[in-house]
């Protein structure tokens, strides 16, 4: 019997404890230490995928801005290149031109007596030719292109070698009149040209100075003329330099005498500051103006020497182009030796001693041509 009793306790103790099991289960308590439930795992993935979508979002708005930033940056480059190659340089003294011009070149002869001073437009010119012709006065060419100023002149007659200059560029020449002989070289070879004489509407005449000292011309008097005449393509007259280099070996030339004749002593004074040089008359106390109260300003200076001799009782000159002879070059405040060579009407040809052709700066270039006698000399400023 009492072995009855205790499995009886035995049963009832197992009843007991698979009751209170089953009771907990229902009111939705876990043991210790048991995982999470499958709710509350799916809510943690939840927030997890949306913390990552978060950090994707602004990993990719990172890279968005990088790239933006990167696009822009590259945008910028580009636009520069772009700039930079519509960049239009003067086939004649390089620097920036507004649009690329495809009329012929122009050349025009400008008197260089007192009473044609100051001049009007050559200051403007980045080529410039000055000869002697007869009485011992001096006479100026200057080509145009680009940008033909508003008024060019006074104008006054060529001759045969101003001619032979103009025939180089292939240029239109513009002129009032000429010598005897200028006159029947432009009847032979029909060379193009705007003589004043046969053709006054491309002038005119300014009441501020006296005949023959007050003949004009200008952009809005001949546009429409070389409008005629497109389709004239130039290579650069000079090497132009890209980085200025001076060297020392070359001898300083800061203040410059080109003893044309009697009173026709031009001076050039350099200046260091604005690596150009100031143009005077004479003496430092007389500067050459143009008609604008600016005073000439010259990058390039050439003096070439040419055989010159008297022609004719009238004292007209003959002056050899062709061929080869001594040069002197002055810029960026020195001078160095060469020498020039021209052969038909081909462009003349300057050298240095080592036999390469020269380097000029960006800038307009002065072409002095003289008399191989002619007396040169040069100093530094005081």
């Amino acid at each position: 019997m009492r072995k009855g009793i205790l499995y009886g306790l035995v049963i009832l103790l197992v009843i007991v404890a698979v009751s209170a099991f089953m009771l907990r289960s229902e009111l939705g308590e876990e043991p210790s230490g048991t995982e999470p439930s499958v709710e509350e795992s799916s809510q943690t993935d939840v927030n997890k995928q949306e913390d990552e979508s978060q950090e994707g979002q602004e990993d990719i708005s990172k890279d968005t801005e990088e790239k933006d930033a990167s696009d822009e940056e590259t945008s910028d480059e580009v636009i520069s290149e772009s700039s930079s190659e519509d960049v239009v340089l003067s086939k004649f003294d390089y620097l920036p031109i507004k649009d690329k011009t495809l009329h012929r070149a122009t050349m025009v002869s400008i008197e260089n007596t007192p009473k044609a001073r100051p001049q009007s437009g050559i200051c403007k010119a980045p080529i410039v030719y000055e000869f002697l012709v007869e009485g011992g006065i001096t006479r100026f060419l200057a080509l145009y292109r680009a940008e033909i100023p508003d008024k060019i002149g006074p104008i006054r007659s060529v001759r045969p070698y101003m001619i032979e200059i103009a025939q180089e560029y292939n240029a239109l020449l513009l002129h009032a009149g000429a010598s005897p002989e200028g006159f029947e070289i432009l009847e032979n070879i029909d060379y193009p040209n705007l003589d004043q004489i046969y053709n006054g509407k491309y002038y005119w005449r300014s009441q501020q100075k006296p005949t023959p000292h007050n003949l004009y011309t200008g952009e809005y008097r001949i546009n429409d003329y070389l409008d005629n005449m497109l389709g004239v393509e130039y290579d650069n007259r000079f090497n132009f330099e890209e980085i200025m280099i001076i060297s020392n070996a070359k001898s300083k030339a800061e203040k410059i005498n080109i003893n044309y004749w009697g009173s026709y002593n031009v001076i050039y004074r350099y200046s260091p500051e604005e690596n150009t040089y100031y143009r005077y008359l004479g003496n430092l106390d007389n500067p050459h103006f143009c008609e604008d109260n600016t005073q000439i300003t010259v990058k390039n200076i050439i003096v070439q020497f040419v055989k010159t001799s008297v022609k004719d009782e009238a004292g007209r000159l003959t002056m050899e182009l062709e061929g080869s002879n001594k040069a002197l070059y002055f810029r960026n405040g020195v001078v160095s030796e060469g020498y020039w060579e021209k052969e038909g009407q081909n462009l003349t040809k300057f050298y240095n001693e080592n036999d390469e052709e020269i380097t000029v700066n960006p800038g307009n270039t002065w072409i002095q041509i003289v008399p191989t006698n002619t007396k040169i000399t040069y100093e530094e400023s005081d």
